[in-house]
């Protein structure tokens, strides 16, 4: 779930990208992932860049030695650093790729089935949620034997749930 915090930065980062051309929109999603992903592997990189023992100038060294210096990514990590942000990071980076998506015409879908869907159901799927978003759907799959039939589905704050774990628990709240 996004912050108010991730979601200013990631809208500056993004209109800042924005305004230099679709080429630096890709290179600073890009960035910014991989800039992500190693935060997320490597938990003592946030509380090194975080460390108010260390002075602002050598955490911002210490950037620039790891990550360079160039691109918008970047600059956003040593405003980060210089602001006591960094934790806010992986966020931002989800909240940029949202942003990502909806210029693109996309929308993330999450689909919950206690089975795989075949290809023939989730293009099926796909179709009429394309239809009814009018935007370009993509599906990411989860699968929880708990909900035991039918299907939820899960895009930005709207959430359907045909399950038959929601119907029983509806039926078991009627009948109590």
């Amino acid at each position: 779930m996004s912050s108010e915090v991730s979601a200013v930065y990631a809208n500056a980062l993004f209109s800042l990208a924005r305004e230099q051309g679709d080429a630096s929109l890709l290179e600073t999603r890009a960035d910014l992932r991989q800039i992500a992903v190693l935060f997320s592997l490597n938990p003592d990189l946030t509380r090194l860049l975080s460390l108010p023992t260390i002075s602002v100038g050598e955490r911002l060294d210490i950037a620039k030695t790891i990550f360079g210096t160039e691109g918008n990514a970047c600059s956003l990590l040593f405003l980060l650093i210089d602001h006591g942000r960094v934790p806010f990071l992986n966020e931002i980076a989800d909240d940029f790729d949202a942003h990502m998506l909806d210029y693109q015409g996309t929308v993330e879908v999450h689909v919950t089935t206690a089975v795989p869907l075949n290809p023939a159901q989730k293009e099926r799927l796909r179709g009429a949620l394309s239809k009814k978003l009018g935007k370009t759907v993509r599906i990411t799959e989860h699968i929880d034997r708990s909900v035991l039939g039918g299907v939820i589905v899960q895009y930005g704050d709207t959430r359907i749930d045909n399950s038959v774990k929601y119907r029983l628990d509806t039926l078991k709240a009627q009948l109590s």
